[in-house]
């Protein structure tokens, strides 16, 4: 496999910019990988703030599960969707373009292959 592949596997499957970190571009990796860690920090936060509201108002005294399903309904309407969407879209959008820019930042990187250089896969050295 080469580099090209490897940083483009590295930048789909583990985290955004980890294929230019694995190329060693490390100011170029982290512009990918500090805006998409932000955004899934946020979009945490959102979820964690709702949970915790549902979580709070079942563990009250006294809370019915009608009671705590509504709650749970008017905790749910709290998360900004647009700003959910957003974030969605904008950690989507690092991934699909890291993973683009890290194989071609890798193909630029690889030596040229010439007929001078390629070897036959029968021969060992």
């Amino acid at each position: 496999m080469n580099d090209a592949t490897r940083a483009a596997l590295f930048s789909f499957l583990l985290i955004p910019g980890g294929g230019q970190i694995y190329l060693k571009r490390y100011a170029r990796g982290m512009a990918f990988l500090i805006p998409a860690a932000a955004a899934t920090l946020t979009l945490a936060w959102m979820i964690f703030q709702v949970v915790l509201m549902i979580v709070r108002d079942a563990a009250s005294e006294g809370a019915g599960t009608t009671r705590i399903l509504r709650n749970a309904e008017n905790a749910l309407r709290t998360i900004d969707l647009n700003l959910a969407l957003g974030l969605l879209i904008l950690i989507l959008f690092l991934w699909i373009s890291s993973t683009i820019d890290a194989y071609r930042l890798g193909k630029k990187t690889e030596p040229p292959t010439t007929s001078g250089n390629r070897r036959s896969p029968s021969d060992p050295f």
